[in-house]
């Protein structure tokens, strides 16, 4: 037989060895408390192993699907500049905020961030956020915070208020 080894001679279990895999018959006292395990459920013991921390991840990552962005046309701009306009004058300051508690839907633009990714830097995915509008910021940053998540005007395709 290929890859049989003998005990050596001072082998303390070797009348065991000889004997063999016990052989039970069904109704048996010891196979009705001990049944055989399923090769099934003897494989689940030891599937919870990861031999290659992180790879599950990074095959799961590359099943993403990435797009590049979208480029409005002027018209879309100016639809999309006058929504902003309307979100900035309804949260204006906080009072406005809690007062007029604008929910929007914002569809916008996130770039790839694995770096290990052919999309890396120049494609990405689309994203819908909904939430509260806290702030509008047209003047310094460009960007409208959702939900206590900035983002920014170029990234966003449209907006959809509530």
């Amino acid at each position: 037989m290929l890859g049989y080894m003998p005990p050596p001679a001072d082998f303390r279990y070797a009348d065991v060895l000889r004997h063999g895999k016990p052989v039970h018959v069904v109704n048996d006292s010891f196979a009705v408390k001990h049944p055989a395990m399923s090769p099934g459920k003897r494989a689940k013991i030891f599937s919870p192993f990861d031999a290659l921390k992180g790879f599950t991840e990074a095959v799961e990552a590359k099943d993403e699907v990435y797009v590049e962005r979208i480029e409005l046309s002027e018209d879309e701009c100016a639809a999309l500049d006058n929504i902003i306009g309307e979100l900035r004058e309804l949260v204006c300051n906080g009072s406005a905020v809690r007062e007029n508690n604008v929910t929007v839907t914002v569809t916008h633009f996130v770039p790839c961030v694995d770096e290990n990714n052919e999309s890396y830097g120049y494609r990405g995915q689309y994203v819908e956020t909904t939430g509260v509008v806290c702030c509008v910021d047209t003047t310094v940053r460009k960007t409208i915070t959702v939900d206590g998540k900035q983002i920014c005007f170029a990234d966003i395709l449209r907006i959809e208020m509530k």
